[in-house]
């Protein structure tokens, strides 16, 4: 799916149109009129998104969809403004990070050993890294963070990225997410302090101040640690667009 979002990357990287935070080509809050570009995505790539869909017209879209032979996946909507740089502030101010951990902006100089701990990482907690010109913020404005444990391996890890153009109605609200924490480096509130860490870097770096993520209704833990940096359920829901043939068995994350 990466590979050829990559691959669709100079054809739709310029078109307000069109957002990607690293997985795939989506298009975010879409009318109608939209369902066959969004139908094309999904059969191209096995899967595509649409976030900022109003849930009184959340049925309607996955009816849409169905029709067209694509399986359905969603998540709610969380999303965080003012208060949620507050709080993140007040965090960071207070937080300290465990000794022998090592904080990494993730970038072009950061260790091959590093990037594939973060994969590891994040795909065993159910969570898919974008793609590295995303990663790095080359693609899309971005921040990625992670913490590098004493034995080596990475602990937590985090992230936001301006999926959209600027020029989109979406430009200047950031996706934010890829919470993970491994199991042995869990209690310290590490996935806490890199959410919080991207949230603010990427308002003081690129004045984002309205952040979202998806989250399934089931996934206690990640609904608990986004309300306590104040970001919250909200009147949209993220709809999944899946080619069966691709992705029959369910979502591609958590």
């Amino acid at each position: 799916m990466q590979e050829i979002a990559y691959a669709l990357s100079p054809l739709l990287k310029d078109d307000p149109a069109y957002g990607s935070e690293g997985r795939m080509w989506g298009i975010d809050g879409p009318e109608l009129a939209d369902l066959d570009k969004v139908a094309s995505l999904a059969s191209l790539q096995g899967a595509t998104v649409n976030h900022y869909v109003s849930k009184s017209r959340e049925a309607g879209f996955a009816k849409e969809y169905a029709d067209r032979g694509f399986a359905n996946d969603r998540w709610d909507q969380f999303m965080g403004r003012r208060e949620c740089l507050e709080i993140c502030s007040d965090y960071i101010a207070d937080f300290k990070l465990p000794d022998s951990y090592e904080l990494h902006h993730i970038g072009t100089e950061t260790p091959t050993r590093i990037l594939d701990a973060l994969e590891e990482t994040a795909v065993a907690c159910g969570v898919l890294p974008p793609m590295t010109p995303v990663l790095f913020g080359r693609l899309r404005n971005a921040a990625y963070f992670c913490l590098e444990a004493p034995d080596g391996g990475v602990a937590a890890c985090a992230g936001a990225c301006l999926r959209n153009h600027p020029a989109s109605r979406f430009g200047k609200a950031s996706w934010w997410g890829m919470l993970a924490t491994r199991d042995q480096d869990r209690g310290q509130s590490l996935s806490l302090y890199l959410g919080a860490l991207a949230a603010l870097h990427m308002n003081e770096t690129f004045g984002v101040e309205e952040f979202y993520t998806g989250v399934r209704s089931d996934n206690a833990v990640s609904r608990h640690v986004c309300r306590k940096l104040g970001v919250r359920d909200s009147e949209y829901a993220c709809l999944a667009i899946l080619n069966p043939s691709s992705f029959g068995e369910g979502g591609y994350t958590k």
